[in-house]
């Protein structure tokens, strides 16, 4: 959803997109808004941002991750956060800058 977002808007507008989408699916299914992690949200339109501008040339979702494959490691996050900061109260309500490594931002 990520990559379809950041194709028509910027990296601010794609996260509010992303946090409107991911909330109204939360509410779909009836287990609450409390799930929702600001932190993984942004992190990972930073993220997907970022390989987006390494590699431009992509023109469907399916080309980029095919180009981009390491998106795929649901752990990708955590060579830039500890499981402590990622994983905290505030992280999942604040977004919370990553402690291990910075994502870089275009």
């Amino acid at each position: 959803m990520a990559y379809i977002y950041l194709c028509e808007q910027s990296s601010d507008e794609t996260h509010d997109s992303m946090k409107r989408s991911l909330l109204a699916f939360l509410r779909h299914l009836g287990v609450g808004e409390s799930k929702y992690h600001e932190t993984i949200t942004r992190a990972w339109v930073m993220a997907v941002a970022h390989f987006m501008e390494l590699s431009p040339q992509c023109h469907s979702a399916a080309t980029f991750i095919e180009r981009n494959p390491v998106l795929l490691d649901t752990k990708i996050m955590l060579s830039h956060y500890s499981a402590e900061v990622l994983f905290s109260p505030t992280a999942r309500t604040h977004f919370v800058e990553p402690d291990i490594r910075r994502i870089p931002e275009h």
